[in-house]
């Protein structure tokens, strides 16, 4: 186990004994009841830090109740052999336990609808959320896993040779020592951005259909993996890709539903077009991701279309009445 993540779990161990202390005084209430079913349920580290806790909680009422007034030789003897039991396992736990190894802990972070959010890891790398995104980190002695659960993140990892870093994002797995990369994931595809230094990306999944096993990218290359193939291009500038970071769409001659479908991602708000003719439709402009709403009302104005509520939660979208 390495140095962070055993002391993040001998912290979550020091809180399972205080919850045993807790939970077996005489002044535990039902308030303190309800606060630890929650911190149990927070991660799976919990209920194995709390099994092991009772059980060093346990061996110490072994050698706290040991008889100390035994009068046949042969009861003597068990019980000592029992104390000499009770306190090599008390040994073991207080000097040993910390040190052995155990499952890795993962942790969690997330965004909101609308919210982007930066995270600094314990390794020095520092990743960027956009909205509604999720990650769980994995660190262990030779690696660095992230699983990319939903949305879009972009990663400044933190050079180490002897401990890659990995992402996992729908069947791509992405893998950098020390560079700067962008993953969108939706649910047909996986959209692989490098903005700084190289990165490898990998097949998971086993299917006849794709074209790759694993490709290198260089800086300002982009690989879009699907069911049917993968897709690599280049480009000089690739802030239009990142340019959810300073809170902006760039569209350039996009189709309508596309742009619509990057809207949705930042609001509650469905936004329904039902005419062919609006489809059809392309945009181009920066749009204000920050203020979905705003943004939608200048390209019904620039279109000559028309919003119609249709919902609290939908819209339709329409050619203007003339």
């Amino acid at each position: 186990m390495n140095e962070e993540t055993n002391k993040q779990y001998e912290q979550v161990c020091e809180a399972a004994l205080n919850w045993v202390a807790c939970l077996r005084s005489d002044a535990v209430s039902e308030g303190d009841r309800q606060a630890f079913s929650l911190w149990l349920g927070e991660h799976n580290s919990h209920r194995r830090a709390m099994d092991e806790a009772q059980a060093l909680w346990d061996d110490l009422a072994v050698v706290r109740h040991i008889p100390v007034n035994i009068d046949k030789a042969a009861n003597r003897s068990r019980w000592l052999a029992t104390a000499m039991v009770a306190a090599a396992c008390l040994v073991l736990a207080v000097f040993l336990w910390p040190q052995l190894p155990s499952d890795p802990v993962s942790t969690q972070y997330r965004s909101a609808m609308g919210e982007r959010r930066t995270v600094d890891l314990p390794d020095g790398s520092v990743v960027h959320l956009n909205t509604n995104s999720t990650i769980s980190v994995t660190y262990t002695d030779d690696q660095r896993h992230v699983d990319l659960e939903r949305g879009e993140v972009w990663f400044q990892v933190s050079p180490n040779k002897q401990r890659p870093f990995h992402v996992d994002a729908g069947e791509a797995r992405i893998t950098a020592v020390g560079t700067a990369f962008n993953i969108y994931l939706d649910d047909n595809s996986t959209d692989v951005t490098v903005t700084e230094g190289v990165v490898e990306v990998s097949d998971i999944g086993q299917t006849g259909r794709r074209l790759h096993a694993a490709e290198l990218l260089l800086e300002n290359q982009r690989l879009i993996t699907g069911i049917d193939g993968w897709e690599l291009s280049s480009s000089d500038d690739v802030s239009k890709q990142m340019a959810w970071q300073r809170g902006e769409l760039v569209a350039e001659e996009m189709p309508l539903p596309a742009l619509i479908e990057q809207l949705e991602r930042y609001q509650q708000t469905r936004i329904i077009i039902a005419d062919p003719n609006v489809a059809a439709l392309t945009v181009s402009g920066v749009l204000q991701l920050d203020q979905p709403e705003a943004s939608l009302s200048a390209i019904a104005v620039s279109l000559d279309l028309q919003i119609t509520p249709l919902s609290d939660t939908s819209v339709l979208l329409l050619k203007a009445e003339q």
